[in-house]
């Protein structure tokens, strides 16, 4: 075992060093040392591959995708910006306090980090430098706020979570809610002591401007009540759930607002299923990779490993936080997931974790990983939308990391804050 293990880790290394694409360095790692020890049986590999791509589950990802694409082209973002400019914009930090505002509510759409960096962070970021903020602490601030994204439901890494464990996703969508708004208040609580810091603007209240801005953009704020209302009363599936987005953004871009044409639905579409066949080829190549090390032993062994190390649960939770941490800063977030999630489940049975629970808090450790030195994919998008060095991206962050690690282990050691939501709803 032993050989086998250093071998398809250090074919895996071999290939990501290279540039391989991570799906296929994860499948041809686990393929080649099937093949080279003649252990296992390709063809299993590849049936379990073409397995986990089946999965019903999985079609929520390219919906909620193609959701978030129709309202960054169709003016649904700029309008939700605009209303929560208008709504807390008169706070001291003004357009920072909007921009975490409009990170909650986009959120409740999208069900992506990049997304929101990439489609609202542009809206945000220029708007605040035009209202007299530095580029690079408008860029931290979008940075940090796009961490909502994968919490605040819907969320794709949770619908992967949901999969490889079958926890239901609709439950860890609910648990999310809580952590996801104890981000945007803390995240909010810096800007405010920040903003004081350096004198940035505020907006004086104007009643004309926040009816005005509210009213065009009430049907785009009912997105996330629409989505989040119909999964908590069972109304329908997270996957049904992610078509109800799309036929909704569809409607208030095209017919309603008429602000996409057919080139840019076109465009629109192709972008989704590009990202979503991104996405599950990482998934089938990280499923090839952890079934193999699974048959193995290696999952056993490394569960053995650590319940030797300790015996209580809040130290192992400590354990996972620093690992995934690490891990989050280097590796794209769902591969980690799919490879890392096989060797969690004897953990959860052996020190009596909650799955829905650890999955909230996995999940937001991976979030914080895409805003941290030195290759967070939400830094480089940040500073290029910002038009800074990456240099001045990884210095500005730096602070926004403080509130997000507080709440993590927040939720990490006061589970209710995760778990009271989903009891409530049943």
């Amino acid at each position: 075992m032993v050989q086998m293990a250093l071998l398809i880790i250090g074919l895996f290394l071999v290939l990501m060093i290279v540039g391989v694409p991570i799906g296929f360095s994860l499948a041809i790692s686990a393929l080649t040392t099937a093949a080279v020890t003649g252990q296992f049986e390709p063809t299993a590999i590849i049936h379990r591959m073409i397995g986990n791509a089946s999965g019903y589950t999985l079609l929520a990802i390219p919906f909620f995708i193609f959701a978030a694409k129709l309202m960054n082209t169709g003016g649904i973002t700029r309008r939700i910006f605009r209303a929560c400019s208008a709504m807390i914009g008169w706070i001291p930090g003004g357009l920072g306090h909007a921009n975490v505002l409009a990170s909650i509510v986009f959120s409740g759409m999208s069900g992506s980090a990049v997304a929101d960096a990439g489609g609202l962070g542009q809206i945000e970021v220029d708007a605040m430098i035009e209202d007299g903020f530095d580029a690079d602490f408008a860029a931290a601030v979008t940075g940090a706020s796009a961490t909502i994204g994968p919490i605040i439901p819907p969320s794709i890494p949770m619908v992967v979570y949901g999969m490889m464990t079958e926890v239901p996703v609709g439950t860890l969508f609910i648990a999310g809610v809580v952590p996801g708004l104890l981000l945007a208040l803390a995240t909010s609580v810096l800007v405010f002591a920040m903003s004081k810091k350096r004198g940035y603007p505020t907006r004086p209240f104007d009643v004309k401007e926040w009816v005005v801005s509210t009213k065009e953009a009430l049907l785009s704020l009912m997105t996330p009540v629409i989505i989040i209302g119909g999964i908590w009363t069972g109304v329908f599936s997270p996957t049904e759930a992610a078509c109800v987005a799309v036929v909704y953004a569809f409607f208030l871009s095209v017919i309603l607002y008429k602000g996409m044409t057919l080139k840019e639905i076109y465009e629109a579409l192709k972008q989704a299923v590009a990202d979503g066949a991104g996405i599950l080829n990482i998934i089938c190549g990280a499923a090839a990779f952890s079934w193999l090390v699974t048959m193995m032993g290696m999952t056993n062994a490394l569960a053995h490993v650590l319940t030797s190390l300790t015996t209580n649960k809040y130290i192992m939770l400590l354990i996972l936080n620093i690992a995934f941490l690490l891990i989050g800063m280097f590796m794209e977030a769902l591969a980690v997931m799919t490879i890392t999630v096989p060797f969690l489940i004897p953990l959860m049975s052996s020190f009596g974790i909650d799955p829905v629970h650890l999955g909230v808090v996995l999940v937001l450790n991976l979030m914080i990983g895409l805003c941290t030195p030195p290759v967070g994919t939400s830094l480089f998008i940040c500073a290029k939308t910002a038009n800074i060095r990456i240099e001045e991206m990884y210095k500005a962050i730096i602070p926004f990391l403080i509130p997000l690690l507080i709440v993590l282990f927040m939720i990490t050691y006061i589970p209710g804050l995760v778990t009271w939501l989903p009891g409530l709803s049943g």
